[in-house]
């Protein structure tokens, strides 16, 4: 059964918030039907000279610069909140946005390098699942009482259907590795796969997402969301957006050789493995922040980072919609604002319109 593909446009919570509210607007205006997310930013992104803001404050922002599209937070670290704190958070911009939020959780690596903590006993799956757990139950608005390993609350009941709430907010999770796929497809209510997100590692990921679910009785139905951060830029100038993405496209590649341990992201894009000698050299000789030269316009196409003229942009987004991923999310990052808005314009104009559902 074919599904059709919803696009969406995702910022980092690093952008300028008046820089947000234009881009969440155009992407509104453009017919982006997968929503305007955020991905929460951490210090660490100080590196490359952004500075972090709050995620939720950010879809605030986003939020009242909307009226009809999903409102997405792709993603937060349950690591950096306690569920209660997240479950609030959770309940006002879904509130703020008239019912039009969806949630979404991930480990956030880079956020938790500032924490300490003993991760053999907050290990990601337990982690994740007793946060859902605990969010659900507060949006519910139902009396409830939570005595997990990990989180513990007792939460009396109030009458949010009353007040014109909702009562069950969907929640996403981020996941990249296998066990974490698989409890997206036990436990939640979508499925968010990381930068760099390939047509091989997307078919990976919905294997281990529907095996998950089956283990456990639960059907997930044919249009089950799967998202996928891509990086984008689209302008007539093809050469212009690809260089637009690559430096971008080399950070990724660090972030997953450095912080990620699983190499099915690299492997999957087709490329051997020799590919990210340079990579690993940069990295053991602390020039990790300099590697924008080591990426090609071939890398690019096998991890199919959607840069270049629109007919470029709408060829490589349908690689990763027949592949499976019904949700892709644009993470829009051109050298302005400008180019940005004009990434979201032409999205809108000549790509979204010719793009076929996906098998």
């Amino acid at each position: 059964m074919s599904t059709q593909p919803k696009v969406g446009v995702i910022f980092k919570s690093y952008e300028p918030m008046s820089s947000i509210q234009k881009y969440a607007a155009q992407t509104e205006a453009s017919g982006c039907t997968g929503g305007f997310w955020i991905a929460e930013a951490y210090h660490w992104f100080r590196k490359y000279g952004h500075e972090a803001r709050g995620c939720f404050a950010t879809l605030a922002a986003a939020s009242l610069s909307t009226k009809t599209i999903p409102i997405g937070l792709g993603i937060t670290s349950p690591y950096m909140r306690h569920p209660t704190i997240q479950a609030s958070e959770c309940n006002a911009i879904d509130e703020l946005s008239g019912g039009r939020f969806i949630m979404g959780i991930g480990a956030g690596k880079v956020g938790t390098e500032y924490l300490d903590l003993d991760m053999k006993k907050y290990t990601p799956v337990k982690t994740h699942k007793e946060s859902v757990d605990i969010i659900r139950g507060i949006a519910s608005g139902e009396e409830f009482a939570y005595d997990g390993e990990l989180f513990k609350c007792d939460m009396p009941a109030v009458d949010r259907k009353g007040r014109g709430l909702r009562t069950n907010i969907p929640v996403y999770i981020g996941a990249t590795g296998p066990f974490m796929q698989k409890l997206g497809g036990r436990d939640f209510d979508g499925l968010l796969l990381p930068g760099l997100t390939s047509p091989g590692f997307t078919r990976y990921a919905r294997e281990n997402c529907w095996a998950g679910a089956e283990k456990t009785g639960r059907r997930l139905p044919d249009d089950f969301p799967v998202g996928g951060v891509i990086l984008a830029a689209c302008n007539k100038d093809g050469a212009k957006a690809k260089d637009a993405t690559r430096s971008y496209t080399g950070t990724y590649v660090i972030n997953k050789l450095r912080n990620i341990k699983n190499d099915v992201i690299l492997s999957s894009s087709g490329l051997p493995d020799e590919t990210w000698e340079p990579f690993r050299q940069a990295i053991a000789e602390g020039t990790e922040d300099n590697v924008t030269h080591l990426v090609t316009d071939e890398m690019m196409r096998a991890f199919t980072v959607i840069s270049g003229t629109p007919e470029e942009c709408l060829e490589i987004t349908q690689d990763l919609v027949d592949a499976g991923l019904n949700l892709p999310l644009l993470e829009v990052v051109g050298a302005s604002e400008a180019d940005n808005l004009e990434t979201i314009r032409l999205f809108g104009e000549e790509v979204l319109p010719k793009l076929q559902p996906g098998a």
